[in-house]
C-alpha cells in the first residue's frame, strides 16, 4: 500500500468498484429469479444474490468507516484474541453438537447447521473483539 491511501482498506476507487459491482451482481440475481428459467432460481440466481449482498455491505462498511479503520499493535492485538475467541469457542460448540448427536440427544440438518456455525463465528469475533475494545486490552 502506498503512502497515499489513506486508511487500511484500500483506495477509494476500488471498493466503490466493488460496491457497483456488487449492485451489478445482485441486480443480476435478481432478474434471473424472476425472469429466467427454473433451473437457475434454486442455484445460481440466489448465488448471485448473495454474493452481490455481501459485495455491497463490506465495501459499504468500508467506504463509510475508512477514518475509524486505523490500526495499531493494540488494536491487531485486540482483533487477534477476539478472532482466537471466537474460534475457541466455535471449537467448544461443535464438540457439543458433536455429542449430542452421537448420544442420540439431538439430530441436526446439515444446512441449518452450518448456517448456525457460521454466524456464531461471525458474531461471536465481534462480540469479542467489541468486548476487549471496551476493556482496553488483553492480557
Amino acid at each position: 500500500m502506498n503512502e497515499n491511501t489513506p486508511g487500511i482498506s484500500g483506495s477509494h476507487t476500488l471498493l466503490t468498484i466493488l460496491f457497483l459491482a456488487g449492485i451489478l451482481i445482485f441486480g443480476a440475481g435478481l432478474l434471473m429469479l424472476l425472469f429466467g428459467p427454473p433451473s437457475l432460481k434454486e442455484g445460481v440466481s440466489l448465488s448471485c444474490i448473495s454474493a452481490g449482498s455481501v459485495l455491497m455491505i463490506i465495501s459499504a462498511f468500508r467506504l463509510t468507516g475508512r477514518e475509524r479503520s486505523q490500526q495499531d499493535e493494540r488494536t491487531k492485538k485486540i482483533g487477534t484474541y477476539g478472532l482466537s475467541w471466537s474460534w475457541f469457542l466455535t471449537f467448544i460448540v461443535l464438540f457439543v453438537i458433536f455429542w449430542l448427536s452421537v448420544l442420540g440427544l439431538a439430530s441436526f440438518d446439515v444446512s441449518t447447521l452450518a448456517v448456525f456455525l457460521i454466524l456464531l463465528m461471525g458474531v461471536s469475533a465481534k462480540g469479542f473483539q467489541w468486548w476487549f475494545f471496551r476493556k482496553g486490552d488483553v492480557e
